[in-house]
């Protein structure tokens, strides 16, 4: 797991970081707060978290022996945390189409199956009520438009 410390700790560093610079490209807005403010916040917060975790990984690395410090990622860790970050492409990808009622659900889905939840009610519940919750969080407190179904 050191490894795995190590390669994910720099790998959403970097990822933190692109996101930031991404954010410049976002329109300012003069009224209220500006699109970038939360955004930022967010990979801020990422950066450091994942600064903290290479850290951790390092000085983990340290302590070990020799003949432990060489050890490899785990191949079911990363296969999870790939088939995680395709889900999370195939979800931004397919929002635009189903909207976000339709495209929520299956990506939390997708989520529980890939973390090896075997019981079919919990991940029905499970992503169906999360969508419903943040649905009315968003669309309803904060006035955020979400992405709607074409159909409708």
């Amino acid at each position: 797991m050191i490894a795995n410390e190590i390669v994910f700790g720099a790998l959403f560093m970097l990822l933190s970081g692109f996101f930031f610079a991404m954010t410049f490209t976002f329109p300012e807005i003069t009224i209220a707060l500006s699109p970038t403010v939360f955004p930022r916040f967010v990979t801020v917060c990422l950066f450091l978290l994942s600064s903290l975790l290479l850290v951790q990984g390092i000085g983990k690395q340290l302590k070990e022996r020799p003949e432990k410090a060489r050890e490899k990622i785990d191949r079911a860790y990363l296969l999870r945390f790939i088939l995680l970050a395709a889900a999370g492409l195939l979800y931004t990808r397919l929002i635009r189409y189903t909207g976000y009622v339709v495209a929520t659900p299956l990506f939390i889905a997708a989520a529980m199956l890939v973390f090896a939840e075997k019981k079919w009610y919990r991940i029905v519940l499970i992503s169906s009520g999360t969508t419903a919750v943040l649905y009315l969080v968003f669309r309803m407190v904060f006035r955020v438009p979400l992405p709607r179904f074409g159909l409708w």
